[in-house]
């Protein structure tokens, strides 16, 4: 069984988007033809583009991008979508080479194609051959030596502004460093520092601040549905640790996670603002209702509500492979937000915590993998806190992974296995 496979909730999840971000784009016809050059040329491009985003991305074939309906692709262009025909089209223009996976699925008797395109491996992918449109050759669609990538507004291009090179250079940079971090880690030894008194005082009043600006921005309707609480932040306060607040918001934006489609932590841009300490924003739309504030010392406070609850109104069981998702997101923001403020030998603070789970129980939603047993828990809240080096943060990830994940199931009476999260976490890294 490929692991890293797309399921039909998966696609489905990513159809009721309905919106366009940097990992994101709706097509709703397209024949992969060799009549149709130019149109599978600007299809390369696109791909070559997010192969620089940063989580990749994908292109979805039979959603119409004026309105985002759902409408199908007709039963010919269904059939015309060959995955290896794809990647041989598109090895032609990469360097290096690399591959995409092309899901084809009925849903609602309705067909979708989904083209799914990994982040580049440790080299950004460059363009490696012209491409003249056979309609006007005079017109180059790809030029040999171009880098293109995915805009703010979901479009692709070229790269232009020194900004954007860094940001990929950045990104290969770290690429290529934590491989040398896992290379050395064996050799760096040390427990982190817990914050002192006096951090934690101040930290303290910080946290109050955010809790004030949810209660305001959310009220009392949401008190009855449960959520997540995401807290981190250097252990030692420095109130101008980021000194310039407008570079709070590169921080984040260039730090946000996008493994499922969709953003963590999200920013409205309809709502978010700079205040005093930092920058915070908040979304409270029909079943979104999350938000974050980012400070200038370095705490950062994500608060997100249950979709679930609100959708259906009502307390609902708790799937045990988003929870594993949801903590792979967390932590991955996490070490790439801190890694740009920190050094390696700095310790964190970091605590993921769940509220008003009392009688809820872990449940599974995917075919393939049903829980056996009756896991539920007696308790109103969870929470499961570290302090950890950022050097660990970044060698360690995915055993910091399973440390909370375990962790917060044997409040659900589980002790989850090693290699079913194993299982989920490479699923997700992979696709």
């Amino acid at each position: 069984m490929d692991i890293s496979k797309l399921t039909e909730k998966d696609i489905r999840d990513l159809i009721e988007r309905r919106t366009e971000p940097k990992n994101l784009d709706y097509k709703e016809r397209f024949k992969w033809v060799k009549n149709n050059k130019d149109g599978m040329l600007n299809i390369v491009k696109d791909i070559l583009a997010m192969a620089n985003t940063q989580d990749g991305g994908k292109i979805i074939f039979g959603v119409r991008d004026s309105d985002y309906n759902f409408v199908g692709l007709s039963q010919e262009d269904y059939e015309s979508f060959d995955q290896t025909e794809v990647n041989n089209f598109l090895q032609k223009y990469a360097e290096p080479k690399f591959a995409c996976q092309v899901y084809k699925m009925v849903i609602d008797g309705k067909n979708v194609v989904v083209i799914d395109i990994p982040e580049f491996e440790v080299e950004p992918i460059i363009c490696k051959k012209d491409a003249h449109s056979t309609d006007n050759p005079k017109e180059h669609i790809l030029k040999e030596g171009q880098v293109f990538i995915r805009t703010d507004k979901g479009t692709t291009e070229s790269i232009k502004s020194v900004e954007d090179m860094r940001d990929l250079l950045r990104r290969a940079t770290v690429k290529k460093g934590e491989e040398l971090l896992n290379s050395i880690k064996l050799l760096i030894s040390g427990k982190p520092m817990k914050p002192t008194d006096e951090s934690l005082k101040n930290y303290k009043a910080e946290i109050e601040e955010v809790n004030n600006f949810f209660d305001d921005k959310f009220g009392d309707r949401y008190k009855k549905y449960g959520y997540w609480n995401v807290i981190s932040y250097p252990n030692i306060y420095i109130p101008d640790r980021i000194l310039n607040k407008e570079e709070i918001r590169n921080l984040v934006e260039s730090s946000e996670v996008r493994l499922r489609g969709w953003y963590f932590p999200y920013t409205n841009r309809n709502s978010a603002s700079f205040f005093k300490k930092g920058r915070r924003s908040y979304i409270n739309f029909e079943d979104h209702v999350e938000g974050y504030s980012a400070f200038k010392s370095g705490l950062f406070y994500w608060k997100g509500y249950f979709w679930k609850d609100i959708d259906e109104d009502k307390i609902t069981d708790i799937n045990f492979i988003d929870t594993i998702y949801s903590i792979m997101e967390f932590l991955l923001f996490i070490k790439r937000y801190f890694d740009k403020i920190c050094l390696n030998e700095d310790d964190l603070f970091i605590e993921i915590s769940l509220y008003g789970i009392k009688d809820r129980s872990l449940v599974s939603d995917h075919s393939s993998r049903q829980i056996s047993g009756f896991y539920k828990t007696e308790e109103t809240s969870i929470q499961s806190d570290i302090n950890i080096k950022l050097f660990d943060l970044k060698t360690n990830y995915e055993d910091l992974v399973k440390r909370l994940v375990k962790d917060i199931f044997l409040y659900f009476n589980w002790e989850i296995p090693d290699d079913t999260i194993e299982h989920w976490q490479k699923r997700l890294h992979e696709r």
